[in-house]
């Protein structure tokens, strides 16, 4: 004889085992403001959960996990970064003397042409992974981001009184999530490598991003070419790092992500990212699946810290099905950077074709070179 249970009961059943298997995907971390004194453990392999959550067992001062958020105007006269650092200078020289792990980064490119960077101490951050994405408070500063479970949205939000820094924004995604070497629907034992000992996972790398800021007695308001995601490492920046080439943009319907990365040894990584419709075109780590090289003047190849900055980038994707896309991107306005110009970001225009086809023109985009070798 086949029981047969009670709608109700069969309901809560349901609702129990969902609640269940989602309490197995949350998980939530305390990131002290002072370093970790021992050694500590990277993550360098993707599991089925857990893409944008922290990738270090605990942080030291000399290791560093962020999680990084941009976003430039379609017409690229507005932009705005918010990095959320858990690191040291020891570990990332890149940031300003401080001796507190936990760090917000605002970077913020004005209509006028004038940029401002900013910089909050947090007394400890919190961040909860779910699923796929991530929660992140930084305790003290009025600033924290929240991601849905499977990445399609996120909200960053920024209540500074004292930096007089006021608004929200926000990211829903346009293009899937990839690790280094392939898509993240690919969840488990995948490389999470881009280089030697650096770590990175893309939860957005195409987004619809909405500003509403208040800077001071300035407004900023845009919609624009959005983008999400995080490095990590176990060791220091600059062990590891002789030059990158990143950036990402959005043209003609397409998505576009570049990594183009020197190890100090001179060794070259790549990582390859095309997406069209929600659909992945290109996500790959093969050697020559992507070639990234300065254009205009100081072209030089590999850069070193004595090299100045390119006019641009020219960029080769291999797609999967043996096409390939021609990109170029020239540079607007230096958006960040350091002494000796040994790191620059930029925002853009990006223009490409497909197979020497039609060409698109008038794409946004962001983009970085770091270049620390002598």
């Amino acid at each position: 004889m086949k029981l047969l249970l009670p709608q109700w009961l069969l309901f809560a059943t349901a609702v129990l085992a969902a609640n269940l298997l989602r309490a197995k995907t949350k998980r939530n971390e305390i990131i002290p403001s002072t370093p970790f004194l021992g050694p500590i453990t990277a993550d360098f392999t993707s599991s089925h959960l857990g893409l944008d959550g922290p990738k270090l067992s605990a942080v030291n001062s000399t290791s560093f996990d962020w999680w990084y958020f941009d976003v430039v105007s379609t017409d690229r006269k507005s932009s705005l970064v918010v990095v959320f650092y858990t690191a040291l200078p020891s570990a990332f020289p890149f940031l300003p003397a401080s001796t507190d792990v936990t760090t917000v980064g605002i970077y913020i490119g004005f209509p006028n042409g004038t940029t401002t960077s900013t910089y909050l101490g947090a007394s400890e951050a919190i961040v909860s992974t779910d699923a796929q994405g991530s929660t992140g408070n930084f305790v003290g500063t009025g600033a924290g981001w929240a991601g849905a479970e499977d990445d399609s949205v996120y909200e960053v939000l920024i209540n500074s009184p004292s930096n007089g820094i006021f608004g929200s924004f926000n990211l829903v995604a346009t293009a899937p999530a990839h690790y280094p070497c392939g898509p993240a629907t690919i969840r488990s034992g995948q490389n999470l490598e881009v280089g030697p000992n650096i770590g990175w996972s893309n939860a957005v790398p195409d987004a619809v991003g909405s500003v509403a800021l208040t800077v001071g007695s300035t407004k900023l308001a845009f919609t624009g070419v959005a983008y999400h995601d995080k490095n990590w490492s176990n060791q220091p920046f600059t062990d590891n790092v002789g030059s990158w080439y990143w950036g990402h943009g959005h043209i003609g319907g397409y998505s576009l992500v570049w990594f183009d990365f020197l190890a100090v040894n001179g060794t070259e990584y790549v990582s390859a990212y095309v997406s069209k419709n929600n659909k992945i075109l290109a996500s790959s780590c093969t050697p020559g699946s992507i070639k990234v090289r300065p254009t205009g003047a100081n072209a030089d190849y590999p850069p070193t810290v004595y090299t100045g900055n390119p006019g641009g980038f020219s960029i080769l994707v291999d797609l999967n099905d043996g096409g390939e896309m021609s990109f170029n991107v020239s540079t607007d306005s230096i958006v960040a950077g350091a002494a000796g110009m040994v790191y620059t970001r930029w925002t853009g225009v990006l223009n490409g074709s497909l197979n020497g086809g039609k060409v698109m023109t008038g794409g946004a985009a962001i983009f970085e070179q770091f270049k620390l070798s002598t």
